[in-house]
């Protein structure tokens, strides 16, 4: 593989899901190998301290490796690292995976929905979904209005509960893109685009989760910024992604990906309801109430439905970032 073949490879796959848009994942080529590895400068410490999202986000990185590489007939052959927390081999970054180049193979069908993914927060088009013959064992996936009202439910009421610690305040900040001259707004984080935020609304945001938000909190007032619960309504279906719990979350997010991109092909663009995994009471709460076996972890919760548009640009950290 030549360098140039390489930085295109990286340059698709970068284009995999990670929390906040922080793009954890770094690539690094050594002959027939390729090395991921995790930035702990691009992790949340605050809302995911045993780094379960950034080692999915890592995982989805290496599927989407595994995917560019498909694409070109080259097969793979893959080796999760993530359980030696190795910071060594990759000084400082956490060596998450291993892909070794292997015989030519064919394209793998979801290498083409790669730059076809999108995120959108909603709200989501009406109107009829065609889910039929889409079913996967390691998801439930949630239709009826019942269960998607509740979901919808526990997400606000987990959020707040989590926004009122400063610290997680402070960390959704720093990932906050909401100013059109934000050095960082083409390569991370979350725009007000994204996040489908009027220029107020951005600014309102600002505000509140920074110096206003005690006396705005003590009015009752901040379930309007928090609140997500017009977005998840309108949603088609609403995706509980478990895995075993033996399971690294590097080849979690492998699972996740495909996940997404099967959605991808359906018409449908998601969300992460974060919240719902990355606190221990609302993961558990959701587990209970659909019956998630308890040697299964639940490790998301997407929201999918028809989005109203294709973004312009998604943000991306430029190559000089993820190959080290």
């Amino acid at each position: 593989m030549q360098t140039e073949q390489f930085r295109e490879i990286v340059e698709e796959a970068r284009s995999a899901p990670s929390a906040l848009n922080t793009q954890p994942a770094r690539w690094r080529r050594k002959g027939d190998t390729i090395l991921i590895g995790c930035d702990p400068a691009a992790t949340l410490p605050v809302s995911d301290p045993h780094g379960i999202a950034a080692g999915l986000a890592c995982g989805a990185a290496a599927e989407a490796t595994i995917l560019a590489l498909s694409t070109r007939r080259m097969g793979a052959g893959f080796t999760d690292l993530w359980g030696q927390d190795d910071r060594e081999t990759m000084p400082g970054l956490r060596l998450a995976a291993r892909i070794t180049l292997e015989a030519q193979t064919d394209p793998d069908p979801l290498g083409r929905q790669l730059p076809l993914r999108f995120s959108d927060r909603g709200p989501y088009e009406p109107g009829p979904v065609d889910l039929y013959g889409w079913t996967r064992r390691d998801a439930i996936l949630v239709t009826d209005a019942g269960r998607r009202d509740w979901l919808a439910d526990l997400h606000d009421r987990a959020a707040m509960a989590h926004l009122r610690n400063r610290a997680a305040r402070r960390e959704l900040l720093s990932w906050l893109r909401l100013s059109p001259r934000h050095p960082r707004k083409r390569h991370d984080g979350l725009d007000r685009a994204t996040l489908r935020l009027s220029p107020r609304a951005a600014a309102e945001a600002r505000l509140v989760l920074g110096p206003l938000w005690r006396p705005v909190d003590m009015l009752g007032l901040t379930d309007r910024l928090v609140g997500e619960t017009m977005q998840i309504r309108s949603s088609a279906v609403i995706a509980l992604f478990h895995r075993p719990v033996v399971d690294s979350p590097v080849t979690a997010g492998r699972a996740y990906l495909r996940l997404l991109l099967e959605a991808s092909k359906l018409g449908l663009a998601g969300w992460p309801m974060g919240v719902l995994t990355s606190r221990h009471d609302a993961r558990e709460e959701v587990a209970r109430h659909v019956g998630i076996d308890p040697e299964r972890r639940l490790m998301q919760v997407i929201r999918f439905g028809p989005p109203g548009a294709h973004p312009d640009q998604r943000a991306r950290r430029p190559l000089e970032e993820l190959i080290v």
